[in-house]
């Protein structure tokens, strides 16, 4: 005969029994689906990454403004979103996976390098006159130069104190320089109209002006920041997926931190010893002070579109600092109003120069330029074509550099950076 004890206590065990078995069950169903959503999720990073490599290879199959599926290796489990923005010079490809509750994505900043291959220090078009050079000028890398050719010259009682005139191979130019890319031309001029802005958010920027502080994030609509009047930055932090747009002029003031951000107007002027990342387009022109300095990868622009009785303009002042692009492109033809860029003394452009007239070049470039002209003013005269006191260096210029997609012939996209 069993006792009631021992059925008590042999129920008891049964119990424990069951509780520790349904907890191994338990902990290993949680393991597994532990297991499984991190699998999951790195494979949603990779996909990501494989997503943004495919879209740099196949930029052009890749849409503005609308989202694209694609079937990464021709199976169920490696889909990928993809879409692509302009972002002024750039645009932002934004990859995006997803499974179940899972969502990753990432938006990189894409930009595209001028002349990977022939690595142009200097592409002077020819216009029937030598490139004169004299004083402490270097130039290293390969040029596009008239049939003139270059020679040494003897101005203001200097003559060329370097050993060689170029270091590198020279190639004739043409008559015109290479074609600007007509998209990003025509994309960002677009861009001085609110027309252009019907996928944006748009605020009255007197809303703002008591706000110091302005952030969006790039996973957000872009905020437009508009007024028909001038604007002055003063006191702001201005930051992210921003545009300010106004039919007049934008001043920026040292005391104000813009980044990553665009400004569209008549005429920009960045005040003396302002420090930012930011892209610049103007109508009209561009005024850097002494002693900014602008981080990669900044973009100054001038876009000249039809006749013009104002002189197109980028005036850049003394020991300025750019990591980036500096471009003017005039379709002025009036010759007593020749677009110009202005580089001051002892001021360094990291990147790309293109003037599509005019180039006062009185700084240092480690990089590459593209102008109709150079232009050198002395105290006693104005001389065509000469150079003095300069280096251009292709040959420094980082690896790493991505630049803009100034001329038709670009085929190498790159990611410049992450954003968020």
């Amino acid at each position: 005969m069993i006792k009631a004890g021992a059925l008590l206590y042999a129920m008891f065990l049964v119990i424990v029994s069951s509780i520790i078995s349904s907890s191994f069950i338990l902990i290993n169903y949680h393991n597994n689906t532990f297991v499984l959503g991190a699998l999951k999720q790195e494979q949603l990073f990779r996909d990501v990454n494989s997503g943004i490599n495919y879209g740099l290879s196949f930029n052009e199959e890749i849409p503005y403004n609308q989202k694209v599926e694609v079937n990464l290796f021709d199976d169920e489990q490696h889909h990928v979103t993809l879409y692509k923005k302009n972002w002024g010079a750039f645009y932002l490809l934004t990859s995006t996976a997803e499974w179940r509750d899972k969502t990753v994505s990432k938006t990189a900043f894409v930009g595209a390098n001028i002349d990977d291959e022939k690595k142009i220090a200097v592409y002077l078009a020819d216009q029937n006159k030598p490139l004169s050079l004299t004083g402490n000028t270097k130039i290293s890398g390969n040029c596009y130069l008239p049939k003139a050719g270059v020679k040494r010259a003897y101005i203001e009682g200097h003559g060329f104190l370097g050993q060689k005139l170029i270091d590198g191979e020279t190639r004739y130019s043409e008559v015109n320089l290479p074609s600007i890319n007509k998209k990003l031309f025509e994309d960002n001029y677009a861009n001085f109209s609110l027309e252009n802005s019907t996928l944006d958010s748009i605020v009255d920027f007197a809303l703002l002006l008591d706000n110091d502080t302005i952030i969006n994030s790039f996973l957000n609509k872009t905020l437009v920041l508009y007024s028909p009047n001038s604007i002055v930055l003063e006191n702001k932090y201005v930051v992210g997926n921003i545009k300010i747009l106004s039919n007049k002029n934008i001043t920026v003031k040292s005391s104000s931190k813009i980044d990553n951000i665009i400004l569209y107007s008549k005429g920009i002027i960045l005040e003396e010893n302002t420090v930012a990342n930011v892209q610049l387009y103007a109508t009209d022109s561009i005024s850097i002070e002494d002693n900014c300095k602008l981080s990669y990868p900044s973009v100054i622009s001038v876009l000249g579109k039809g006749e013009s009785k104002v002189q197109r303009k980028i005036v850049i002042g003394k020991q300025v600092k750019i990591k980036g692009v500096v471009f003017l492109v005039d379709e002025n033809t009036i010759q007593t109003n020749l677009s110009k860029v202005a580089i001051g003394e002892k001021s360094e452009i990291m990147g790309y120069i293109y003037s599509s007239e005019l180039l006062e070049l009185n700084g240092d470039v480690i990089g590459g330029v593209y102008c109709k002209n150079f232009m050198l003013k002395t105290p006693s005269s104005i001389y065509h074509n000469h150079l003095m006191d300069v280096k251009i260096d292709r040959e420094n210029l980082p690896k790493d550099f991505v630049g803009v997609a100034l001329i038709k012939d670009i085929i190498n996209h790159q990611t410049i950076r992450w954003v968020d």
